[in-house]
């Protein structure tokens, strides 16, 4: 456990400064058309996630998703009799790297489709440059400039499979406030993580609409790592509670430093604080309420957890349950229409009531953003997760 928690803390440094840089290179030159089908072989699927950089944490268990689901789709006979490969390509964090190796996918390797990473930089990075290219890509970076262009339109190729940063924002505020009956709250966030900016914009919008009022904003640097000062400044002005939608390693100290000065009172938290957060940050971490894309108590999960943590000694996470439902998602739409890309494109945009382990997944055509998706609220009681109800922000009216 402390060799975890040194490695997470490690990654803090360079964590921040991942997760919101973008690039300003010049979109490669485009391939005509999708990449056309095959009528035998193998069905090849891109993988681009950071496997050896600093968010691997993240990207590894989306990978191992994906191959757990290709592995049971292979297993029962694969698609129209077709094997499904997955080819992974390391980001290494790197915008660049990721760049270069979505270009190679989709030109030189010629992908059926991409599993895209949940980071916002890389997101962010390629959005333009898969409008070049007819490969959808089928990913998790939250910030809407990930797949939403400046006129309001959608990346042709470009989908969002969990809620985007504004609805889970949303839900998160109106959880808080609607449910819990908080009405004044502390902020404290990374200002250089897209991620942490997002839903922080999402947040205050929707509870000051609920007639709540945020009292204190604390935004930090990446370099930091003593949030005392900080924090006792939120909690001077008495909130009823602290908003902190940062990554885990930033997260650990934050709330170990929030419990060090006195505060007891609850922090409210994103994705997160979903494990391994709980049993990293100790008693520390109880109170904290959370949103997750699963219910771990499901029987499917377990089941499937349970292989895993047999197969790997290693425990399931949020991120290899997104990972898995997108790839059935992906080998559902190829038995439909085909490996074309470009009728798999078509075909994702138009996905409706797909029930998969992370909720019922509906794509709206108007933002390539999942629509009505809910997410699952826990609590951190005695240093576990408590589910206490699925959770979705009601539709305006």
């Amino acid at each position: 456990m402390k060799r975890l928690l040194a490695i997470l803390l490690a990654a803090f440094m360079t964590l921040g400064l991942a997760a919101c840089g973008t690039s300003n290179q010049p979109a490669p030159t485009p391939t005509p058309g999708g990449n056309q089908p095959s009528a035998e072989g193998d069905i090849v699927i891109g993988v681009l996630q950071d496997i050896t950089g600093p968010t691997s944490t993240l990207g590894k268990m989306i990978q191992d998703g994906a191959q757990w689901a290709a592995d049971e789709i292979n297993a029962a006979g694969g698609v129209n009799g077709r094997k499904i490969q997955l080819k992974t390509y390391d980001t290494k964090g790197d915008v660049q790297e990721a760049i270069n190796a979505f270009t190679r996918m989709a030109t030189t390797d010629k992908v059926t489709a991409v599993i895209g990473p949940p980071v916002a930089n890389i997101g962010i990075a390629i959005a333009p440059i898969s409008e070049n290219y007819n490969v959808p890509v089928l990913a998790f970076a939250i910030d809407d400039r990930a797949t939403i262009k400046d006129d309001k339109t959608p990346y042709k190729n470009m989908f969002l499979f969990q809620p985007s940063a504004m609805q889970q924002g949303d839900i998160m505020a109106n959880y808080a406030v609607t449910e819990k009956g908080f009405k004044k709250f502390g902020i404290i966030y990374n200002q250089a993580n897209a991620y942490s900016v997002s839903l922080v914009d999402a947040f205050k919008k929707s509870a000051s609409g609920l007639g709540a009022t945020i009292a204190a904003e604390v935004p930090y640097q990446p370099t930091d790592k003593d949030f005392k000062t900080m924090l006792n400044k939120i909690v001077a002005e008495g909130v009823d509670a602290i908003y902190a939608p940062n990554y885990t390693q930033e997260l650990i100290l934050i709330v170990q430093q929030a419990r060090a000065i006195g505060y007891e009172g609850p922090l409210v938290c994103g994705l997160d604080a979903a494990p391994p957060f709980p049993s990293l940050a100790g008693a520390d971490a109880n109170g904290i309420i959370y949103i997750n894309n699963i219910t771990e108590s499901e029987p499917q999960i377990q089941s499937i957890a349970k292989a895993y943590k047999e197969k790997k000694n290693s425990d399931a996470t949020n991120k290899f349950f997104l990972g898995y439902d997108v790839m059935k998602i992906i080998a559902k739409t190829v038995g439909e229409v085909g490996d074309d890309s470009v009728a798999i494109r078509n075909a994702v945009e138009k996905l409706t009531g797909y029930q998969g382990l992370t909720g019922n997944i509906t794509i709206d055509p108007a933002t390539h953003q999942t629509k009505g998706l809910e997410m699952v609220m826990h609590e951190i009681v005695d240093e576990q997760p408590k589910m206490i109800k699925r959770y979705a922000v009601p539709e305006k009216k």
